[in-house]
């Protein structure tokens, strides 16, 4: 079991997640080390955790150079009831939601440049006169 931890370890993580239960012995190992360890989360709550991480769920340790560990910078321990929740903040944003930016800004500069072309050739005299009239009717 301390050789499976020492797997763990050679990944270099801070926080180390599981879905099951974490027994005694590798939780100390862990806290000795400086790694923080989550237990009993489900299955979807962590593909949307490793997804907004930008993170590889692992199941072997064998190879620490091929796994993709996730960032943040905050995580808080926020305890309701009898049950422990835990908060994910200052995110990295993974290359998805580049490209959704990048969309976005693209349809900006796009929707910019072609009123730019609309004012330039029809002359601002007549989107003028069409607000107003627009304006009239409201």
């Amino acid at each position: 079991m301390l050789q499976k931890c020492e797997k763990i370890l050679t990944h270099g993580c801070n926080v180390f997640i599981n879905r099951q239960l974490i027994y005694n012995l590798p939780e100390q190992f862990f806290a000795d080390h400086g790694i923080c360890a989550i237990e009993h989360a489900d299955f979807e709550g962590m593909e949307r955790l490793a997804l907004v991480l930008g993170a590889e769920i692992v199941s072997t340790f064998d190879h620490p150079e091929l796994v993709k560990l996730g960032h943040c910078k905050l995580i808080e321990e926020i305890i309701l009831g009898e049950d422990k929740v835990y908060s994910f903040s200052y995110l990295f944003f993974p290359c998805c939601f580049r490209y959704l930016c990048f969309f976005f800004v693209s349809f900006f500069l796009l929707f910019f440049f072609f009123f730019v072309f609309i004012f330039h050739f029809l002359g601002i005299g007549f989107w003028a006169n069409l607000l107003n009239n627009f304006f009239v009717f409201l």
